[in-house]
């Protein structure tokens, strides 16, 4: 049994505890049955002689709790092997990225990407990419491929453009103040490349975080969830409405 894999519990040693005491006073009751000469003693041996069965369901029940002993500690090493892989599946994986310079963008990126990420301009509602898109996936920033949004967070505002309601993480997005109107907002960028995104307000939903992250599509590239987490998601689903 390797303790290094973490997969024993307390109440796991509790149970090994519990027999190897049963063990130690089963065998302390045989030598004291054995060890008796009065006569009592010899009735209890014939007894035990006469019960065939007697000697056997000791044996038997201190078997039996081994291996369930065993079997739990399997199982239990088993689901935590398999919590640890569902972990690294979700996990989401971040490129790596190199800064690049404005000429360097400028060939890279689409002129409204450019203008959008680089110049902090706003593109068209309802005439943009991923306004109305239902697909499951993440949304990452198009300029570091940084993980910015989920599709679990996207609602529809009506506003003609992307809105989440939160993040994937709260630092993968940074806020400053822009006074390019005539009032103030909150101007929403990629933390790690400094790409202009969009802006976020508080008339979000009211039930989550109240809050609507208000993009540019041309900000962002999406990337759809991958069949393996597709069919596991809808598993899940599965299993939580049978409970």
């Amino acid at each position: 049994m390797n303790l290094s894999m973490k997969t024993i519990s307390s109440h796991t040693l509790a149970k090994v505890t519990c027999l190897l005491s049963a063990i130690a006073l089963v065998a302390c009751f045989a030598a004291s049955v054995n060890s008796q000469d009065s006569p009592t003693g010899s009735a209890i041996g014939k007894g035990n002689n006469d019960d065939s069965g007697n000697g056997d369901f000791f044996t038997n029940a201190i078997s039996g709790a081994v291996s369930d002993t065993a079997s739990e500690a399997t199982s239990s090493g088993k689901k935590s092997a398999d919590e640890s892989d569902e972990d690294e599946e979700d996990e989401i994986e971040e490129p790596p990225y190199t800064p690049k310079t404005k000429s360097e963008l400028q060939k890279m990126l689409t002129p409204i990407q450019f203008k959008v990420t680089q110049n902090e301009e706003t593109e068209p509602a309802f005439r943009n990419k991923y306004w109305d898109n239902k697909k499951e996936g993440i949304y990452r920033c198009i300029v570091c491929g940084q993980s910015l949004f989920s599709s679990d967070t996207k609602y529809k505002s009506g506003t003609g453009w992307p809105s989440f309601y939160d993040t994937i993480k709260p630092d993968h997005v940074g806020l400053k103040s822009d006074f390019h109107l005539f009032y103030p907002r909150k101007e929403v960028h990629c933390s790690r490349c400094n790409a202009h995104l969009g802006h976020v307000f508080d008339d979000g939903p009211k039930e989550t975080t109240g809050k609507r992250y208000c993009m540019n599509s041309a900000a962002m590239t999406f990337e759809p969830l991958s069949e393996k987490k597709q069919a596991g998601a809808k598993e899940s689903d599965k299993s939580g409405s049978d409970e």
